[in-house]
């Protein structure tokens, strides 16, 4: 039976780390699993129980053998997938995983948004390459707010730019590793692929509510206008990523941070529940 060859790139990161231990939990169902690290680095995955390659991701060597890869990158070097591209395709890579995951930015309301910039950058070109190369596949992988990223949990504080009462959608970091590694083994005819996933929708009322339950502490809540955001991130425009950090601020109560802005969700392709925030929380904080 023909089985999937997965590469990851970005294996340490905050959602890398994640698709690693699911590609591990799921390592019978591949051909091959393994991850592409800077030389310097791959001392960190010693032990790991998958093949560690250190070249670059600019040689088209590094994707031989390899049917699937995942980019889990983070902000800096997300512009950079369409040279991944190239290089994996010209190695015979038949399908890309951008890294996507996120609210729909399909949506007028956040498209022009700066963080999400580098991200529409990276879809036009998925769309332009599958469209001039036979054969070749990509999946965006669309899941809410990271559960886990909502609020400051240090100081259980909640500043909030925008209005309150709006709707929100937010998945497990954990629940999105398990979505997308689950989603290689669920087919599709065509280029390209957009997989809606939510694990949890509800006011941001609701979800501040999840969390002072599953912690058993009060959250302090603010609401700020969103102009504060963006004088913020004009003051700090000299700093590329905290631009992008500051310009995301309004998302949580935009009413646009959804996984179904412009289409039905996914969920049922799949066969697990998702967590509920207050299932999350709890697991990351205890009792407290």
């Amino acid at each position: 039976m023909w089985k999937i060859s997965v590469l990851l790139i970005g294996a340490s990161g905050s959602l890398g780390a994640p698709l690693l231990e699911e590609l591990k939990r799921q390592k019978a169902s591949f051909a091959r699993v393994a991850i592409l690290t800077a030389p310097d680095r791959a001392s960190k995955f010693d032990g790991a129980g998958v093949e560690v390659i250190t070249k670059s991701f600019y040689d088209s060597t590094t994707y031989l053998g390899f049917t699937h890869v995942i980019s889990a990158v983070g902000n800096q070097l997300m512009i950079l997938q369409p040279a991944m591209v190239e290089a994996a395709v010209a190695a015979g890579v038949q399908h890309f995983y951008a890294s996507d995951w996120n609210s729909d930015i399909s949506q007028k309301d956040i498209y022009d948004m700066r963080y999400f910039r580098d991200k529409q950058a990276v879809r036009a070109y998925l769309r332009q390459k599958a469209a001039t190369t036979p054969g070749f596949q990509y999946t965006l992988m669309i899941t809410g707010i990271f559960t886990e990223w909502t609020v400051d949990h240090d100081s259980c504080t909640a500043r909030l730019f925008g209005q309150p009462g709006q709707r929100v959608g937010v998945t497990s970091i954990s629940d999105i590793a398990r979505y997308t590694i689950d989603s290689l083994h669920v087919s599709f005819q065509g280029a390209g692929r957009t997989v809606r996933i939510q694990g949890w929708t509800g006011s941001v009322e609701d979800l501040v509510a999840a969390l002072e339950e599953a912690r058993g502490r009060k959250y302090t809540v603010t609401y700020e206008d969103v102009a504060k955001a963006k004088e913020e991130g004009a003051r700090l425009s000299g700093d590329d990523v905290q631009e992008m950090m500051y310009s995301i601020k309004p998302l949580l109560t935009s009413g646009a941070g959804v996984a179904d802005g412009t289409g039905e969700l996914d969920n049922h392709l799949f066969q697990f529940e998702p967590e509920h925030p207050v299932q999350t929380f709890q697991r990351l904080f205890g009792s407290g």
